[in-house]
């Protein structure tokens, strides 16, 4: 998903944030993925985990943190029809921050203000930030949706990932381009935040380790720009043409791009990153979508947790989710910190981290889950090949090779 830490505006932004804190007064086995009354591991006491939310619910970021909210409730609702998850009950508590950095910091201190010491947090810009002032409070954090391990680090020891990190991404992204038989690679991307910079530096060292890839032009755009007339006509005029164009652009961009692209008649093949795993995809690029390979964390195929997840969601939200796995890492955060309690057998914030760091193969929608020293999984990277407008699975696996984030 789309990570939104700007280079050069995190500390400013925490500070920011903390100033306005202020100023406001303010463990190794599996378990199922589908949840439900398994023996308790609290003891027979019934325990309620409240879990703090303050994301982008308004505005152009909420075509991610709205769908994590509603898997988050979707798990809360299932949770509690089953009576409960192993003697933990769920309470969601989430206000509207709009991503914007005074509002992250009140809704952020009201939610601690009410005693609340566990988090989701954004995908927002002010992700960073808001983590380390739950951090300050003595919180703890899963980075949600959030897929650049920059972010854990930033934050520190209170927090923790539980999706494939960008380097794992891009050097799936790189292995399916060898597999594939390309050898020479145009980068596009935009040195704005840390996911637009470094998955195409991700995938340009899993290309050369891979196959002996050669990167053999690259570019870059402004996120949010509406004209990629001069980047189209570099790659036209690249000498010599790439066999494969790779992109961090995500949506609505990608859309507007891929229809400028294929428009010029380039037809040049495009492999890009899990921002595009959205019905927005669809709706901004149309039908230049044809062909694009991106990287992702689940799909539902038959038979899969994502397909069962899918038809659960429907039946419990009465709608379909909006994408293959927003939703789905919504839901998979709250079965995590529910397991993570039930083995602590309590709410504190630190026993119950303390748990989250020491599940091993944890099976979530979007796969299983082990943590390793840097609070950052491995896990499988989906595949997904678009066949026209139709979002289909193209395959699933490990990269080899997976760079130093």
């Amino acid at each position: 998903m789309r990570r939104w830490v700007r280079t050069g505006v995190v500390t400013f932004a925490a500070a920011g944030l903390a100033a306005v804190a202020a100023a406001c007064g303010g463990g190794s086995s599996s378990s199922s993925a589908t949840g439900g009354t398994e023996a308790s591991g609290t003891g027979g006491k019934e325990l309620t985990l409240t879990i703090g939310y303050s994301g982008a619910l308004t505005g152009p970021y909420a075509a991610y943190d709205q769908p994590l909210l509603n898997g988050m409730e979707m798990a809360a609702k299932q949770i509690e029809a089953a009576g409960g998850y192993k003697g933990v009950h769920i309470k969601i508590v989430s206000k509207d921050n709009k991503d914007d950095q005074t509002l992250t910091a009140t809704t952020t201190q009201e939610l601690l203000d009410q005693g609340i010491k566990v988090f989701v947090l954004s995908t927002a810009d002010v992700v960073t930030a808001e983590g380390l002032l739950v951090a300050q409070a003595g919180g703890i954090s899963s980075v949600g949706a959030n897929t650049a391990g920059q972010i854990v680090k930033d934050v520190g020891p209170s927090t923790f990932m539980i999706v494939a990190p960008d380097n794992e991404g891009a050097a799936a992204g790189g292995q399916y381009a060898c597999d594939t038989g390309y050898r020479n690679a145009y980068l596009l991307g935009s040195p704005e935040i840390p996911y637009t910079k470094l998955l195409p530096e991700y995938f340009a060292d899993a290309f050369a380790h891979d196959c002996g890839g050669k990167i053999t032009g690259e570019d870059t755009y402004k996120i949010g720009q509406t004209d990629f007339g001069t980047q189209v006509t570099k790659i036209q005029n690249a000498n010599p043409q790439p066999d494969v164009i790779y992109t961090s652009i995500f949506v609505p961009d990608s859309g507007v791009f891929l229809k400028q692209l294929r428009s010029a008649g380039v037809t040049i093949p495009v492999v890009t990153v899990d921002g595009n795993d959205s019905s927005l995809f669809v709706d901004s690029g149309g039908s230049a979508v044809d062909g694009v390979v991106y990287t992702t964390h689940a799909f539902p195929t038959p038979g899969s947790l994502d397909e069962k997840f899918i038809n659960d969601y429907t039946q419990l939200m009465g709608k379909k989710p909006e994408s293959n796995t927003i939703e789905a890492m919504g839901r998979d955060n709250i079965y995590v910190f529910a397991e993570a309690a039930a083995r602590a057998g309590s709410t504190d914030p630190k026993a119950v981290l303390d748990q989250v760091l020491a599940l091993k193969d944890f099976q979530l929608v979007t796969g299983k889950m082990s943590l390793d020293d840097t609070r950052l999984p491995t896990k499988e990277v989906t595949l997904v090949k678009m066949k026209g407008t139709d979002f289909t699975f193209l395959d699933a696996f490990t990269p080899e090779y997976i760079p130093e984030p």
